[in-house]
């Protein structure tokens, strides 16, 4: 009967454990230097500065949506009126709710100007192209050029488009409101604003898209 005996360094047996050991201790003071080390943008370095101004013209893309959203609504609720109108054949408060309607958009529209004036020739907006590339270092200068570009159109675009719609919707409620007044069937109503419904759908679906657009750039 034969014994095997092993003979082993203490060091040899303390090495893994060791290594193991500081390994962790390694990373765990690397998650505290990480945590509390100032990894913030100078705020006089220009890519702060682009960031500063893009969030300017983001924050006034946002007000320019939130504006637009409710030109919507109360078109909505033009449509609403149309309907409360068939259903209780009350002209004059049909009229009464175009009125207040037409002021609200009178003053939404007034507060679109400036957003719209800040967009297209602000000179934040148009300095911020070349200082964009040191933010955004994985986009081109075409890209960002072209991204201004395509926001400045749609902006127009999306007001031109609006301004239509409104038009078109004033104009089907003064011709549905002149139906009753003129004691015409409903079948005759619709047959006469058959043609503006389908220009207003159609409308109303491309303010839908421009709207969408501007929110994903």
């Amino acid at each position: 009967m034969y014994k095997v005996y092993y003979k082993f360094s203490n060091l040899s047996m303390l090495r893994e454990p060791l290594m193991l050991i500081s390994g962790f201790f390694l990373l765990f003071v690397a998650g505290i230097i990480y945590m509390h080390a100032d990894l913030a943008i100078s705020k006089s370095s220009p890519s702060y500065l682009a960031k500063l101004q893009w969030d300017e013209v983001l924050a006034v893309i946002q007000q320019f949506q939130n504006n637009i959203n409710r030109c919507l609504t109360i078109h909505d609720k033009l449509d609403a009126s149309l309907r409360d109108l068939s259903r209780t054949g009350d002209v004059q408060a049909c009229k009464a709710a175009r009125k207040a309607f037409d002021g609200l958009l009178k003053d939404l529209s007034k507060d679109l100007k400036p957003l719209l004036a800040f967009l297209q020739s602000s000179p934040q907006t148009s300095q911020i192209l070349p200082k964009v590339q040191l933010l955004f270092i994985a986009y081109s200068m075409y890209a960002c050029i072209e991204t201004q570009i395509k926001l400045n159109i749609s902006v127009e675009e999306l007001v031109v488009k609006e301004k239509d719609l409104q038009e078109k919707l004033m104009a089907k409620h003064s011709m549905v409101v002149d139906g009753y007044e003129k004691k015409s069937g409903g079948r005759e109503i619709e047959n006469r604003i058959a043609s503006q419904q389908q220009k207003i759908t159609a409308l109303r679906q491309e303010v839908d898209d421009l709207l969408e657009f501007i929110d994903e750039i």
